[in-house]
């Protein structure tokens, strides 16, 4: 699954068996947040003031800096703004009633309590919890590109992601298929209150949320595999085990002194979580439940890792600067060791 590693890799051949609850769920919520992203991007590219930040201002979270070129609100700003939500809203909610809300709908909210995670092992509750925390940032961008001040900015943009992701669970609530699921409206509740914890408590802006991405065997050879029957997954999105997500610290922003100076300024440290031995799209993975009974359960995986601050790559210009900030969401492969469920030491971990 990663490059090279020191300890013994495992592989397994199995049947494939099929669930009838899937990752859509965490589809949902990322397509929802990649579209705000992409809206949030226009509106910050639109406003090109911003050309002589420099290199260090850039490491710095690009909303503040919107934030301080604007005094009052720009209602022309605003109704821009909040017209292109609605024809979103709209358009996005119109393909997802098309595309999902087709099953059998209940008289009453379906309830699921699926903490155990034994389909994912919760690596898709990580999902949501980014899911969440990029719907967030793009709405504090967006309503900073308006004129609001910064904790004002960050209060609505959080509040507003809560009823966004409030109102997919509630539209997931009435279908037997789907239903509401508490642990993944809490994932993405705590990731769209990481910036406006950033916002009211600066202190912690040392401490990010990051995403890496390299295509386990289940992806990259499920033709063969769904052929000769065994455990694939056909979507990249489903594709958990390839996915490690990562809470990421500025060690600079703790120390201080020699240690300070000393320590490079683009460098940071990382904790990751991911999962090994998953069954395959939809199934469950562990449990007395598993799919695949002579399969041994699925095992979270702990890493701790280098992580390199996009925003410190050389160069300025304002459309430069938003560009890597947007790199900021990727963890780049890096020198990492994961100490659980084994020890294992990687040159680069992808």
């Amino acid at each position: 699954r990663r490059p090279t590693p020191t300890g013994p890799q495992l592989t397994r051949s199995v049947p494939e068996v099929n669930d009838t609850l899937g990752s859509s769920r965490t589809v949902k919520t990322i397509v929802c947040g990649a579209i705000v992203l992409m809206l949030g991007s226009a509106s910050v590219l639109a406003d090109p003031g911003g050309s002589d930040t420099t290199e260090t201002e850039a490491a710095t979270p690009d909303i503040s800096d919107l934030e301080l070129r604007r005094q009052g609100v720009d209602y022309g700003r605003l109704a821009l703004a909040g017209g292109s939500a609605a024809v979103v809203h709209h358009i996005g909610f119109e393909y997802f009633d098309r595309a999902w809300y087709q099953g059998q709908k209940q008289d009453s909210i379906r309830w699921l309590n699926d903490w155990a995670g034994d389909t994912y092992v919760n690596v898709d509750k990580a999902g949501h919890f980014m899911g969440g925390l990029s719907l967030s940032r793009t709405l504090i961008t967006t309503y900073s590109w308006t004129g609001f001040r910064p904790r004002t900015a960050a209060a609505l943009g959080t509040f507003t992601s809560f009823v966004a992701l409030l109102e997919i669970e509630m539209r997931d609530a009435y279908f037997d298929q789907w239903g509401f699921s508490i642990p993944d409206f809490t994932a993405n509740a705590l990731g769209a209150s990481v910036p406006l914890l950033h916002a009211y408590v600066p202190s912690t802006q040392g401490v990010n949320f990051k995403f890496s991405y390299w295509p386990s065997s289940l992806y990259l050879d499920n033709k063969s595999r769904a052929n000769a029957n065994q455990p694939h997954t056909e979507y990249m999105i489903d594709d958990y085990e390839g996915m490690t997500f990562w809470m990421t610290l500025a060690p600079n922003d703790v120390l201080s002194g020699r240690a300070e100076e000393v320590w490079p300024d683009f460098l940071g440290i990382a904790l990751g979580y991911g999962a090994e031995g998953l069954h395959g799209s939809n199934v469950k993975s562990r449990g007395k439940h598993r799919a695949f009974k002579d399969l041994p359960d699925a095992q979270p995986e702990l890493l701790l890792a280098l992580d390199y601050d996009a925003r410190y790559l050389p160069g300025k210009g304002y459309l430069w600067n938003h560009f890597k900030t947007q790199l900021n969401w990727i963890h780049f492969p890096a020198p990492a060791i994961r100490f659980y469920p084994d020890l294992r030491f990687y040159l680069l971990y992808l």
